[in-house]
């Protein structure tokens, strides 16, 4: 042992025997947590997924996957292959189904999407509060906050006046889930959240709501700390900036 310079103690003229560091450890750790969050969520992009698509749905799935993409930075270059191996295998999948032409029943594709946001991850350890004032309600709260796979969380009344029915906690759909979809579609998904989103988001056109409701998902989300990395990256890939209705 004593020829092992790695073993000389410090009064020998040695280095001291150091503890392995726990920093590639914890970074590890985090880089598994997140790839874990990312596959999970092609998983549910996958539910969605039917024997034929709208041209809307099938563009906003692939959207979806794009915003997977965009957490690439947080995951470790070893972890890098397999999310990206998920990715492009849904989005190949997802490109090799043929387009309905004919739909007979819009709301009937949209289905799958809208029971996956009142069945998504709704575990939150913290809770942050906002209160808003619209001048035509009285002030009302919406809660916020993250899940395990760094999903914006929501909890709310149910509805903004009396019976206001309790509150209800849903998944905050990304902006980008809106970019394709026809006003009516937007209306039926936000029919699913809280009185309050639709409230603060529904305007009188398409593109006009898919700014106001941009804004408001910047504004919960930057409320909630382990958030502010996912909206500057989603404001990086320009999932974020504001449309002109």
């Amino acid at each position: 042992m004593r020829n092992d310079t790695a073993l000389i103690s410090k009064e020998e003229g040695g280095s001291p025997i150091r503890n392995p560091s726990t920093a590639a450890e914890d970074a590890r750790l985090a880089s598994l947590i997140a790839l874990d969050g990312i596959l999970k969520q092609v998983k549910e992009i996958m539910k969605q997924v039917s024997a034929s698509l709208t041209k809307n749905k099938k563009e906003a799935l692939i959207a979806s996957l794009d915003d997977l993409s965009e957490r690439m930075p947080s995951l470790l270059d070893i972890d890098h292959p397999c999310a990206k191996k998920q990715i492009s295998d849904a989005r190949r999948q997802i490109e090799s189904i043929p387009e309905d032409l004919h739909p007979r029943d819009e709301s009937r594709s949209l289905q799958p999407f809208i029971d996956s946001i009142s069945t998504a991850d709704t575990e939150v350890t913290q809770w942050n509060v906002l209160q808003f004032n619209t001048g035509s309600t009285s002030p009302f709260i919406i809660k916020c906050g993250s899940n395990s796979n760094s999903e914006l969380v929501i909890k709310a009344n149910s509805r903004i006046q009396e019976p206001k029915e309790g509150e209800i906690i849903r998944v905050l759909p990304r902006p980008s889930i809106l970019s394709n979809m026809s006003y009516e579609e937007i209306k039926q998904t936000l029919d699913q959240l809280p009185e309050a989103v639709s409230l603060l988001a529904l305007a009188r056109t398409a593109d006009g709501t898919r700014a106001r409701y941009s804004r408001l998902f910047r504004t919960l989300a930057m409320k909630v700390p382990s958030l502010r990395d996912l909206v500057a990256e989603l404001e990086k890939g320009g999932s974020l900036k504001d449309v002109k209705s």
